[in-house]
């Protein structure tokens, strides 16, 4: 060490120390880096060394080709589930909308004024069903049978049935 390094040493060791163990205790360093200095430590062979760096690139390339072929891997299976989802969605979800068209259509005479000027045939179908289930509640409240209560009361619970669904689309 120079002699600047050694002061601040001292004073380093001094705010720790007191003045003589801190002076012994610099003494003690200055002579630990002499005897390191004079006794270099043994360098590697070179063919150690490049022995060492050509197991360290093939390790990391081998480790490259596992995170390589990781990320592919999941990126394949994210896409099949996607496909499979997908064709899933296509499969059933048609079919299950067509069999409610065709029993709402069969169950329902849908008047030709209804069709014109309609934009959507889901909200056309519910509109219609609203009309006939209107027509009835209204015939039945005009009836002065003995059930009129009893058949108002399934008519409106069936209006406010199809109600929610026009709105749940």
């Amino acid at each position: 060490m120079n002699n600047s390094a050694n002061e601040n040493l001292r004073e380093l060791l001094a705010g720790f120390m007191d003045e003589s163990a801190a002076r012994q205790t610099a003494e003690d360093i200055e002579k630990g880096e002499e005897i390191l200095g004079a006794n270099q430590a043994p360098q590697p062979d070179e063919r150690v060394l490049a022995e060492v760096k050509k197991n360290v690139v093939a390790a990391l390339r081998r480790r490259r080709t596992v995170v390589f072929q990781r990320r592919i891997l999941g990126a394949a299976v994210a896409a099949a589930i996607v496909v499979v989802s997908v064709l899933t969605l296509i499969r059933y979800g048609d079919q299950t909308n067509s069999q409610q068209t065709r029993v709402v259509a069969k169950s329902v005479s849908i008047p030709s004024r209804v069709w014109e000027g309609a934009d959507d045939a889901d909200v056309t179908v519910l509109k219609a069903e609203i009309d006939n289930i209107q027509s009835e509640l209204s015939g039945a409240q005009s009836d002065d049978g003995g059930n009129t209560s009893t058949a108002v009361g399934d008519l409106e619970t069936e209006l406010i049935e199809i109600n929610g669904d026009m709105w749940k689309g």
